[in-house]
């Protein structure tokens, strides 16, 4: 046998294509990355993190309940945060797969991944095999299928610990392989059961239900007003009269629906009812978290009856834009996209263009599954993923992995653009080359793919901060834990409930140290006292509670001790290169939002590069990331930068919002003020006005808050029109209005607010304050430069 031969042989084998198909998928085990710790974007961490840990925590113990964390109120009942918005299916799978690690907590993440990726690949599979009896060419059936799956969403979150996402992936991919055989061979009863392990996974499978049955029944409704029915049984219904009804009742695929949406409903009332028992059955049914999240997801508020309402404020046509570009990049391999996420890889491209591109492909789409048959699959598969993701516009608006499931688009386009080549080419050679080159497509992608992670002293950090959390656990099993300072944020990107999972064991509370005795702290802070149990940690430490207590008391009464810097809801004091935030009488109300923190420095030039045009540093918090509440008192400490500072700024923005100001008085400040005193003012009023240094000074002695809190403006005219920016042409000057309290200085009964002018030459100058009254007093000058 010749070479030609043999190869002609191979091309005609059948298990040549499984094999590689089966050599692709391998590639996303082999390339994975360091699958036993919570990795990427705070996307794939944040669900990762979270239906991982519902999935650890199912047991005979708890009930078979689904939640993320248990702890303890000041009654001494212990309290559930479920999370029963998807089916239990795919979190007892995970469950299963992560008894054979039991103990091993990245152990368990490893497994996780494992069963998404074997979840991914088995949706593969049964794609390819759809295919294979839509299209009777495995070869054409094995490119189109690893051309789809090798796109950026499809790889990027293949290892997502999300049962309802990934999970319910495999059930469409399983569903729609029902449909194949049920509209080639009539066997119905595959279809069912297919449809029925899909909704235990997640209620995705809706939408893929949906056009089906629509499209079935029209196809039947259609073959009843031909003149040729398709069969006996036909022909006497349409004998009697009865043909439309008569049809839809005895239509199977109405059935399908029928029996699809009694038993999803079976499974969400199974839902509600383990939901409202978790919650102790004190949460009224109208209110459980679940239909709140329903409600959310399809855009409805709160009240069932409501209108939908805009779905967080994103316009239709934005939302489109998102959707389309999604799918163009569902049609292009990771390996051609370039580094970086999918996002950003066609920045080369007008975003319009995306969308343009990605209407006309799958508007390509739905055309050619007019073109060939059986119609009704090729229509269901291109268009349930919209069928998803409008109605839960509020979800997939905000989540770039729910572009997971379009992958009927370019599965169809790619199965009908090689249809055409095959029947242009009539060889199947320039076919199995095409899957030659779709394999090692998918190869590379996946080996790209795999290197999108940490960077070597990130994975290093979080590999110790697992290792320190999972020691934690140990001492801490049973007991109340409380968690201060969002550790994920510094650890795990993103990974919201990676607390809830490393310690499961235990009963855990956020946010704040409670007044009950007893228990255990957990803080990235490192505080020398005999409270502290893991001495040894890098970064996390663990303390005892009570011990901690007394610390923070001891600390609480030295700082109080002193005057503060300066009183407001919270006094303020500053003591070695720290802020210090007090409040007594304090509780959760008063910590809530978050705090803004603005320190300018007396030199600009300490600034950070961005930050010179604002003329301070940003050092925004939130309470539970700096602070402790305990005993009815509030304390928060915050580094400040160790250049000069001039001034402090802060408060908080949201709840009973407050402000207050710090200057600080240091020699240079007092030489400053000294120095442009001394010069000739350019213009004097209630305040004195000089020009130094290109800026604009206001000084004022004696001076009072009282001077400072109506606005100032100030207008520039300059000596060219043309230097105004384009928008300021019209009025013919340049509009520089602020307010006092963040450029001025009040200090020692004096008031200094120093302005940056414009650059260019500067004909005439405006200034004053202003009320609603109109203006308060007004000073305009020609400027003198001081040399």
């Amino acid at each position: 046998m010749t070479s030609i031969d043999r190869l002609q042989a191979a091309l005609r084998s059948a298990w040549l294509p499984h094999a590689l198909l089966l050599t692709a998928l391998s590639t996303v085990f082999i390339f994975g990355g360091d699958r036993g710790h919570f990795y990427r974007s705070w996307e794939h961490n944040g669900l990762s993190s979270q239906h991982l840990t519902v999935a650890v925590n199912l047991s005979h113990e708890h009930g078979f309940q689904q939640f993320l964390r248990r702890t303890v109120d000041e009654d001494g009942v212990t309290r559930y945060r479920p999370y029963n918005r998807f089916p239990i299916g795919g979190y007892a799978i995970i469950k299963l797969a992560t008894l054979l690690v039991i103990g091993d907590l990245s152990a368990q993440i490893t497994t996780a991944r494992i069963v998404m990726l074997l979840f991914v690949s088995g949706a593969a599979v049964l794609a390819y095999l759809s295919l294979c009896r839509l299209v009777s060419n495995r070869w054409i059936a094995l490119t189109a299928t690893l051309l789809s799956f090798s796109s950026y969403y499809l790889l990027y979150y293949n290892d997502m610990i999300a049962a309802s996402e990934l999970g319910v992936f495999f059930g469409l991919m399983l569903t729609f392989h029902g449909m194949v055989i049920f509209v080639q061979e009539g066997r119905f009863r595959q279809l069912v059961v297919k449809t029925c392990i899909a909704l235990l996974l997640g209620w995705h499978v809706f939408a893929l239900l949906l056009p089906f049955v629509i499209f079935g029944l029209a196809s039947e409704l259609l073959r009843a007003r031909s003149p040729a029915a398709d069969s006996p049984h036909q022909r006497t219904v349409l004998h009697q009269g009865k043909h439309a009804a008569a049809l839809l009742l005895r239509s199977r695929y109405l059935l399908l629906g029928a029996v699809a949406l009694v038993f999803g409903l079976s499974v969400l009332t199974f839902n509600f009812t383990m939901e409202y028992i978790a919650l102790n059955g004190e949460t009224p049914l109208t209110e459980l978290p679940s239909l709140q999240s329903m409600l959310m997801r399809t855009g409805w508020d709160a009240d069932v009856n409501a209108a939908p309402v805009v779905a967080a404020g994103r316009a239709w046509r934005p939302f489109m834009e998102d959707q389309f570009g999604r799918i163009l990049r569902m049609f292009i391999p990771y390996s051609l996209l370039g580094s970086g996420d999918a996002v950003e890889s066609l920045t080369w491209l007008p975003k319009g263009l995306t969308a343009v591109l990605g209407v006309v492909l799958s508007a390509a789409c739905l055309i050619g599954s007019m073109l060939v048959r059986p119609r009704i699959l090729f229509a269901t598969l291109t268009s349930f993923g919209f069928f998803w993701t409008l109605p839960m516009r509020n979800s997939s608006a905000f989540h770039e992995f729910e572009a997971i499931y379009y992958v009927g688009i370019p599965l169809v386009f790619f199965t009908l653009a090689l249809l055409l080549v095959r029947r242009l080419t009539n060889r199947d050679g320039v076919i199995a080359a095409a899957s030659v080159a779709a394999l090692l497509l998918f190869a590379v992608s996946s080996f790209q793919m795999s290197r999108f992670g940490y960077s070597a002293e990130e994975a290093r950090t979080v590999r110790t901060a697992a290792q320190e959390l999972t020691a934690i656990r140990e001492m801490t099993t049973g007991e109340l834990v409380n968690v201060l300072g969002g550790i994920h944020k510094s650890f795990f990107n993103g990974a919201g409930h990676a607390m809830d999972y490393y310690l499961n064991s235990s009963l855990i509370r956020y946010g704040y140290l409670p007044s009950v005795d007893g228990g255990f702290v957990v803080m990235r802070d490192r505080i020398d006292t005999d409270a502290l149990l893991t001495p040894q940690n890098q970064y996390l430490f663990l303390y005892d509670r009570n011990g901690l207590i007394a610390w923070y008391g001891d600390m609480y009464r030295t700082i109080t001790s002193r005057e503060p810097a300066a009183r407001s809801e919270f006094d303020l004091y500053i003591d070695d290169g720290k802020l210090h935030y007090v409040k007594e009488p304090c509780g959760p109300g008063d910590t809530t939002g978050s705090f803004f923190l603005h320190v300018y420095p007396f030199d600009e030039d300490d600034l950070p590069a961005p930050r010179r045009q604002r003329g301070f540093e940003n050092l925004d918090f939130t309470f539970t990331e700096r602070g402790v509440l305990f005993d009815g008192k509030c304390l928060a400490s915050v580094d400040i930068p160790q250049y000069d500072v001039v001034k402090v700024n802060t408060g908080r923005v949201d709840g009973d919002a407050w402000s207050a100001t710090h200057v600080v008085v240091s020699p240079r400040l007092t030489f400053k003020y000294r120095t442009i005193v001394s010069l000739e003012p350019a213009a004097r009023s209630e305040f004195d006005l000089y020009i130094d240094g290109g800026k604009l000074h206001y000084v004022k002695e004696p001076c009072e808050r009282t001077d400072t809190a109506a606005r100032f403006f100030l207008h520039t005219v300059p000596n060219d029109i043309d230097d105004l920016p384009d928008a300021r042409g019209q009025h013919g000057f340049d509009n520089l209005d602020f307010d006092f309290v963040e450029p001025g200085l009040l200090f020692d009964g004096k008031c200094l607010v120093s302005v940056d002018l414009p650059q260019y030459g500067i004909a005439r100058i405006t200034t004053g304050q202003f009320d609603g009254d109109g203006r308060i007093w007004e000073a305009e000058f020609a400027p003198v430069v001081n040399e």
